[in-house]
């Protein structure tokens, strides 16, 4: 009897480690995060924009880092967004940032910096505040600086 109710509560606590909203990705959208992102925890799927996009995290707590991946139905992988704090960007790309004619003046206006992964090449994306104006703009592994995308 209590192998029985153990294993309903194994089963029970594994269908709620993932979240759905308005349907269910296919098994090969599933097959290829799982394969990407072995750890993730508190996993959501939701429809957007012709794709699914996963909220989850890594890590543990509390270190845990929140990110959002996004794949076609196919199972392909689009892109993923990182959130992480100022502190986490690679001095050289804060270097890049600070070297640059247009932006290297301006005022970092957040402490939280994105981290975009896409098939054509990383860029961590940055909130600042120019002219009075905020703005976006990101900076690529290579020191490429612009206005975000």
């Amino acid at each position: 009897m209590i192998t029985i109710a153990a294993a309903v509560m194994l089963l029970v606590a594994a269908g709620a480690c993932e979240k759905y909203e308005d349907g269910r990705p296919s098994k090969d959208v599933r097959t290829e995060f799982a394969r990407m992102y072995p750890g993730a925890w508190d996993v959501e799927w939701e429809p957007q924009g012709g794709y699914w996009k996963v909220s989850f995290e890594t890590g543990t707590r509390p270190n845990r880092i929140e990110h959002k991946a996004w794949y076609d139905d196919a199972g392909n992988w689009i892109m993923t967004e990182t959130d992480m704090l100022l502190s986490s960007v690679p001095q050289v790309i804060k270097d890049y940032l600070a070297a640059d004619e247009v932006y290297g003046n301006a005022a970092i206006s957040d402490n939280d910096v994105e981290f975009w992964q896409k098939p054509e090449g990383d860029f961590y994306r940055f909130d600042l505040r120019l002219d009075g104006r905020e703005v976006e703009v990101d900076v690529t592994e290579d020191g490429k600086v612009s206005p975000a995308r």
